[in-house]
């Protein structure tokens, strides 16, 4: 075997065969011999289940107390969370709010993403859907972009002043006497 050879050559369809029709023995090249080239994952609800891995089989005493433990867990309050129609473009949609943001920001947010879509399709009128969804994001990122921007530059400015204010608290301040140098060299 070359040791320049690429991975993607190692594991092709044409090499395997290659290898199998140059065996002289008896022996077949099996493809459960190579380790899988990728993990593949399903997702579904949040959760995800690996399909390369082999799930034991279940017996029915086990897949009957499993489910009675989801029974249980499921009859356990949960957290509240407040359902929200809001449209968008035309769609509504049930957004949930929980302790960490209001209902009332959720509009405010659902409202200015409205406001965003309609602008950019008063500007551009003939476009599909995509393509004004897609220059609203646009814009809406130039928007956070430029917001950004703004508070840089005023935390800078702030900064700036604070210098100036510390620089002309220094000058204001009466020279030390030298019982107050003599007391300030005892302490170090």
């Amino acid at each position: 075997m070359k040791k320049s050879q690429s991975i993607m050559s190692k594991y092709s369809d044409k090499s395997m065969k290659k290898k199998a029709s140059s065996a002289k023995t008896s022996a077949r090249v099996e493809y459960d011999d190579l380790p899988p080239m990728a993990n593949y994952e399903q997702r579904y609800k949040g959760m995800s289940k690996e399909l390369t891995k082999e799930q034991p089989k279940q017996t029915l005493d086990e897949k009957i107390a499993k489910r009675e433990r989801l029974k249980k867990s499921s009859d356990k309050p949960k957290s509240e969370t407040k359902r929200v129609s809001v449209e968008i473009n035309g769609n509504l949609y049930l957004l949930g709010c929980t302790e960490n943001i209001s209902e009332s920001r959720i509009r405010k947010i659902a409202a200015l993403t409205n406001e965003i879509l309609n602008d950019t399709k008063e500007n551009n009128p003939g476009l599909t859907n995509s393509k004004i969804n897609a220059l609203a994001l646009l814009d809406a990122c130039d928007r956070i972009l430029t917001l950004k921007d703004e508070n840089s530059n005023m935390r800078t400015e702030l900064m700036y002043y604070q210098q100036k204010v510390n620089i002309e608290e220094e000058k204001d301040r009466p020279e030390p006497t030298p019982m107050e140098l003599l007391a300030n060299e005892t302490e170090d």
